[in-house]
């Protein structure tokens, strides 16, 4: 749990602290600001569950604390549209004659406020309950995930996602084979919760198992694949981002003799589509030279020939590495604007709409790694897992992503 204490007293700060600490929660990370407007600043780009304000309080550094100085702030992070709102808000004071007037001001707010008071346990009684009660929420809360994030391996895909400022935690569950890795970042409308999980092995079977158990487990409302694929080549380039649309089994069909007596494969594959408000949201993004300045400056190691683009198209999965150049034509048949083969995205989305109500939207995005042909290697893994994380990074942030079910 993170909290922010927002007091110029240094002495009362300590006890806080020492309150807190006492409650025995485990992970508490504590800061603190001595002013309205470093504490405003910190807000704008930390998340913070509890925030702790006191009345009397100095708008900036070396100016006289003002008695209204922590309901002013308050007011000012609610219109602030770059502050993430704590969990729970609770105001604090150790001057009586602030109490009665301020006790007012602050149940206009809908908040909290209790007397500091020396002298007294009582105080404690009522900081130490509260954030009892905050973690109780935030517990009940970590059973629901905004985002759940699959990747097919741990290395590179998973290592790429990873690097994601999300304040990542791993966690491990007892008779569970997966490991978990828990996070949040600041979205569109506020704190988005993540978690995310490696199948470790390739092809459509682990990753739509590890993608049903996300599912189930967290009731995501989005429900993500990151990672790397194979390109068409003329039609990407490598390290390309691929956002699928639609996706399908490209060996769904029939094999059978024609008559002539030679083997014939006939394809009966089934399309899933991308959910329109995000596919309009990647194409947006595509065109938008900021972010793709900014995923381009973010990679400092050697990169391929040719500028970073991204495409919203057909995506074919597969249970094979296609490393043969005949076998991409014939695959290609299946969709004449094909932009990538690759083995597990269709089970991913299959696996989000066979999901009990209300289900996750999905949303594939890999990055070219190589062609699916004879020239096949792992040069470039590493740097498509970073555009696939990265332009996914950007895409989770403009998506109303925040649960509200």
């Amino acid at each position: 749990m993170k909290i922010l204490i927002v007091d110029d007293d240094y002495n009362k700060t300590q006890e806080i602290v020492a309150v807190l600490t006492n409650t025995g929660i485990d992970g508490l990370n504590i800061k603190q600001e001595t002013t309205a407007q470093a504490a405003r600043n910190l807000l704008q780009t930390e998340n913070f569950d509890m925030l702790i304000i006191d009345l009397h309080l100095p708008a900036v550094l070396g100016d006289t604390p003002d008695n209204n100085g922590g309901i002013e702030l308050f007011d000012m992070i609610c219109l602030d549209s770059k502050v993430n709102l704590p969990t729970d808000i609770l105001f604090i004071t150790g001057k009586e004659e602030l109490l009665h007037e301020a006790n007012v001001e602050v149940i206009k707010r809908g908040g909290v406020i209790c007397q500091y008071c020396v002298d007294s346990d009582e105080w404690k009684k009522v900081l130490s309950g509260r954030v009892q009660y905050v973690n109780i929420r935030l517990a009940n809360r970590s059973k629901q995930i905004d985002l759940a994030i699959v990747t097919a391996l741990k290395t590179p895909e998973l290592d790429a996602v990873l690097k994601l400022p999300y304040e990542w935690r791993t966690e491990r569950i007892k008779g569970d084979p997966l490991t978990y890795h828990f996070g949040r970042f600041l979205g569109l409308d506020g704190n988005v919760s993540v978690v995310t999980a490696s199948a470790n092995r390739k092809g459509m079977p682990s990753s739509a198992a590890v993608a049903t158990k996300l599912a189930i487990m967290f009731r995501p409302k989005y429900l993500a694949m990151l990672g790397i694929c194979a390109g068409i080549q003329g039609k990407c380039n490598l390290g390309d981002v691929i956002v699928a649309d639609p996706t399908w089994d490209w060996g769904s069909g029939k094999r059978g003799i024609d008559i002539n007596g030679s083997p014939v494969f006939q394809a009966a594959p089934h399309q899933m589509q991308l959910n329109n408000g995000v596919s309009q949201l990647a194409s947006d993004l595509a065109d938008d030279q900021t972010v793709l300045g900014k995923i381009r400056e973010g990679w400092v190691e050697a990169s391929p020939s040719g500028v970073l683009k991204i495409h919203v198209g057909p995506m074919a999965s597969g249970a094979s590495v296609i490393a043969d150049d005949s076998t991409a034509r014939s695959i290609a048949t299946q969709h004449r604007e094909l932009m990538a083969i690759e083995m597990e995205a269709y089970a991913v989305m299959a696996a989000a709409e066979y999901a009990a109500d209300p289900k996750p939207t999905a949303v594939i995005i890999k990055s070219v790694c190589d062609y699916a042909n004879t020239e096949k290697n792992d040069d470039w893994q590493k740097y498509a897992s970073y555009t696939s994380a990265a332009f996914a990074d950007n895409l989770f942030r403009k998506l109303n992503i925040n649960i509200t079910r």
